[in-house]
């Protein structure tokens, strides 16, 4: 049985039809998210690799936490682990051979870092997570919290398993998301625009970097004025 492709005009027209994709707002106070961007899925030898799509995102995620930082907007890494006696792997060692196995993820190990490409700078976050849902009894939302972030702008790997994952926790909690169409990725190109077209029409807003760059730098100057007329 073939894949669905989403792109099709019946499909566009029966999800219009039923008022879906509708556009969420964003607010005033944005993170950037950079979800389990890991050696184990980023390593073209990683036995979960997502190369060579995976390799496409790094600059647009670069270019994205560059622009961040340098408007002073939070930058938050996610990093997804599993703990070395693989006591936490849950039900993925069951559905995944290579966390049966011990091998991916594991606390610790090489696969489990963040690229350096993309490593953390001084003031970013990491958030330590054990399940695909980055808010999964973490402290993202408490930081959050403090920090009054309102919207997140999402990228990462992949968009079927922990972007999705975080993405629709976060809709949930009533907080808008962006996910960045140049920043993410997934196994086959099937399955990656099948997730993005699904979290557009429902849960998410999925925009080209070029938009993404463009809401900050509004709202940097949106600030700049504010402060002038003060």
């Amino acid at each position: 049985m073939p894949l669905l492709d989403t792109r099709d005009h019946k499909t566009q027209v029966l999800y219009r039809e039923q008022g879906m994709g509708l556009r969420i707002p964003c607010g005033e106070r944005p993170a950037v998210l950079v979800i389990d961007m890991q050696n184990d899925f980023c390593d073209p030898s990683a036995p979960t690799t997502l190369w060579p799509s995976i390799r496409q995102t790094f600059e647009p995620i670069k270019g994205l936490c560059t622009a961040a930082r340098n408007l002073n907007v939070p930058v938050i890494y996610t990093q997804g682990l599993v703990a070395a006696d693989g006591s936490s792997a849950g039900l993925w060692r069951f559905k995944q051979r290579f966390h049966a196995e011990m091998r991916i993820q594991i606390e610790g190990s090489r696969g489990a870092e963040i690229v350096d490409e993309l490593a953390p700078q001084a003031g970013d976050r990491v958030i330590r997570k054990w399940r695909p849902s980055a808010f999964f009894r973490t402290d993202l939302e408490v930081f959050l919290g403090t920090r009054g972030i309102d919207t997140l702008l999402c990228c990462g790997t992949s968009v079927s398993g922990c972007v999705r994952a975080t993405v629709t926790d976060a809709f949930m909690r009533d907080i808008p998301c962006m996910v960045i169409r140049d920043c993410v990725a997934d196994r086959t190109i099937a399955v990656l625009e099948a997730n993005l077209f699904d979290l557009h029409q429902k849960y998410a807003e999925v925009i080209p970097l070029s938009d993404a760059l463009a809401y900050l730098e509004s709202l940097s100057a949106e600030r700049h004025s504010s402060g002038a007329k003060s």
